[in-house]
């Protein structure tokens, strides 16, 4: 039979290999998700946030002709946030101003 020395080392090393193992995905994991933000970056600085392309514009009007079934004509256009966009900055803000409150002693 093995030494329980000899046991205790196996599975140390076992142990510390899949450890290895996992950090080495864990980077790779990291590297793709910066190749993906930086290839998303690159395509943002195409068409700046605010900016709506006459493309754009074209897709939108081709999209309520489709669905009203006759011609429109696009004057405006008004960009709503994500909803939960606003929520979060209103409990930010709410945390901030309960934490200057000062209370009354009692």
């Amino acid at each position: 039979m093995m030494s329980p020395n000899v046991v205790a080392l196996v599975c140390m090393s076992v142990v510390m290999c899949v450890m290895a193992l996992l950090v080495g995905v864990l980077y790779a994991f990291q590297a793709v998700s910066r190749r993906q933000a930086a290839a998303a970056a690159t395509a943002a600085d195409a068409v700046p946030e605010g900016e709506l392309t006459p493309e754009l514009v074209a897709v939108l009007a081709a999209a309520a002709h489709a669905a009203l079934g006759r011609s429109v004509v696009v004057r405006r256009i008004h960009v709503l946030r994500p909803p939960g966009q606003e929520n979060w900055s209103r409990v930010g803000r709410i945390d901030i101003l309960r934490s200057h409150r000062m209370d009354p002693k009692r």
